[in-house]
């Protein structure tokens, strides 16, 4: 059980879990935090605790089927996990024979019924909640995601880029989802009317936003989409032994080292270029200012320093576990959004 639990790789699942946590609370609780905030700097003879806020202020997925819809997504990932594990047996026994377990404490007919079994429970989930949503078109999410992990475990791992954007984007679709079902039942809600009442009567209608909100989740998942594709190139530079074995066209492979280790240096510079300009022309209160800076440009820059300098399958793995924790830091950011004047 704790074998298959390993093949599951838990670590990311709760990544995953948190990520999405995070957009809910953070990103778009934090923003209807902010417009609060807001308010009382305009009236200025108010304090937050005194506003009489409409019933259901906040995100507007019930608690309840926000959970299933992590639930759905985690369980979906644990499946793409496990069936990448199985397919990859070969390439594991060259780049990490220590780590391998399918074929040995797994047997393979269990890991592929595990993922059957894991996939067909978030398939499930998922579209269960599309439909007590009202929002069934996003069943398909699930679906895709499915479709598209044992596609990439199968074939398009093996192919030039295409297997690398693939899982870039579905990375990037873990945010994006959140959005996809809070920022429609926000807009419903605003829509039928929601009102802050002040203790001296006065009323004021909360305007929708939705636009600022799109940007703050498509950020996130634009950052999440390009470091997972650096990550992914470091992962493919630590495993090019076992790769080209298994007969894999990855970019080291086919380009080169030289090559790959300037694409992903690229990618890092154009991230941190981006960030930077976000400090300076949106977000420039020093909470911000010193959090981009030390906690996830500080982690980018250290990550291609390593990047740079590794030559051997360690080295290009820290690079990796290095750029994942720029990858965490970000997404911590959402947690101090409700406190940016």
């Amino acid at each position: 059980m704790i074998a298959f639990l390993r093949l599951t790789r838990p670590l990311n699942l709760l990544i995953i879990a948190g990520t999405m946590m995070l957009m809910r609370c953070g990103v778009i609780g934090g923003n209807l935090e902010r417009g609060l905030n807001q308010l009382v700097s305009e009236v200025g003879d108010v304090t937050r605790d005194q506003l009489i806020l409409p019933e259901g202020y906040g995100p507007q997925m019930p608690l309840f089927h926000f959970m299933l819809l992590v639930l759905s997504t985690v369980l979906v990932a644990a499946g793409g996990n496990v069936i990448n594990d199985y397919f990859d047996t070969r390439i594991d026994r060259i780049n990490k024979p220590g780590d391998v377990i399918v074929g040995r404490t797994v047997k393979r007919r269990v890991a592929m019924t595990g993922h059957a079994v894991l996939s067909g429970l978030g398939l499930v989930l998922g579209a269960y909640v599309a439909w007590r949503s009202g929002l069934l078109k996003w069943s398909a999410i699930p679906a895709f995601a499915i479709g598209a992990l044992w596609t990439y475990s199968t074939n398009f791992k093996r192919q030039l880029i295409i297997g690398n954007g693939l899982v870039a984007t579905l990375t990037a679709l873990v945010t994006l989802t959140v959005g996809l079902y809070e920022l429609p039942l926000l807009q419903r809600a605003i829509t039928e009317g929601w009102v802050v009442d002040l203790p001296n009567g006065d009323r004021y209608p909360m305007e929708p936003y939705f636009r600022e909100l799109w940007y703050w989740i498509l950020g996130f998942s634009l950052f999440a989409f390009m470091s997972t594709l650096v990550r992914e190139l470091q992962k493919d530079m630590a495993d090019v032994k076992g790769d080209e074995a298994d007969g894999c066209r990855t970019i080291p492979i086919v380009w080169g080292m030289k090559w790959s280790k300037a694409i992903a240096l690229t990618h890092i510079a154009i991230i941190i270029g981006l960030l930077l300009f976000i400090r300076s022309q949106v977000l420039r209160d020093p909470l911000s200012y010193w959090y981009i800076g030390i906690a996830i440009i500080g982690p980018l820059l250290l990550s291609a320093g390593f990047t740079y300098q590794a030559q051997h399958r360690e080295e290009f793995v820290r690079a990796g576990a290095v750029m994942k924790v720029a990858m965490v830091m970000a997404v911590g950011y959402a947690l101090l959004i409700r406190f940016i004047p």
